[in-house]
């Protein structure tokens, strides 16, 4: 496959996204959360430290990373996969371990081997990625950042989070691949890890270093 027709099944893939997001929920996130805690939802607890360590994942694989894009990540990833497991999408830890090198590779990063939380992040955002290029996942997305708009509670650090951000926030960043997507090349779905539904305004960098120090992240709710 070509980079040119990589990158082009990206745009297609996030456009398609967009387009599956086209209903808007009206519930807005932010509600007081405990210290340490970054959001709870559906009776799991996401911790300042799980983001921090996701942060830092992506960080070390080359990419600046965005702490609303890290904790949306987060938040969905129980849903996708449960989603993966009824559509029979999965990728075994090689293929993961592989595509993370290619991340690496792409954002000429020091570091020479992926780390288990790199292996996490590089697995849910190809996992994001695979879903919604297929009608149910598309619809399974879409379902679930509606729930996480109306239900979850977000510690305000990270800003609220809408339903209509996650759709602006997926059409800049395929905007942005195709704008300078080439070096990317066989990981064009980068596009993907910065997906958001918090208000970047709202995001301090202290917010996630000092997550750091915080407790172990509470299990992801059984699905």
């Amino acid at each position: 496959m070509t980079t040119m027709k990589r990158l082009a099944d990206a745009r297609v893939a996030a456009l398609a996204l967009s387009a599956a997001l086209a209903l808007s929920a009206c519930a807005v996130t932010g509600q007081p959360a405990r210290p340490g805690t970054a959001a709870t939802y559906d009776g799991a607890t996401i911790t300042t430290a799980q983001v921090a360590a996701w942060g830092t994942a992506q960080n070390d694989m080359g990419y600046a990373y965005d702490p609303g894009a890290m904790l949306t990540l987060l938040l969905l990833r129980p849903a996708l996969d449960k989603e993966a497991a009824i559509e029979g999408i999965s990728f075994d830890d090689d293929q993961v371990a592989s595509e993370a090198q290619l991340w690496m590779a792409a954002g000429e990063a020091d570091v020479a081997d992926p780390t288990a939380d790199m292996i996490d992040v590089v697995r849910t955002v190809r996992t994001f990625q695979a879903l919604i290029l297929t009608k149910p996942g598309a619809a399974a997305i879409q379902a679930e950042l509606t729930s996480i708009e109306a239900n979850a509670q977000a510690n305000p650090a990270y800003g609220d989070f809408t339903y209509d951000r996650v759709v602006a926030s997926v059409r800049a960043q395929a905007q942005a691949q195709q704008d300078g997507g080439a070096k990317y090349g066989d990981v064009s779905y980068l596009v993907f890890k910065d997906v958001s539904g918090f208000n970047p305004n709202a995001q301090r960098g202290w917010m996630v270093d000092a997550g750091l120090a915080s407790a172990s992240p509470s299990p992801s709710p059984a699905p």
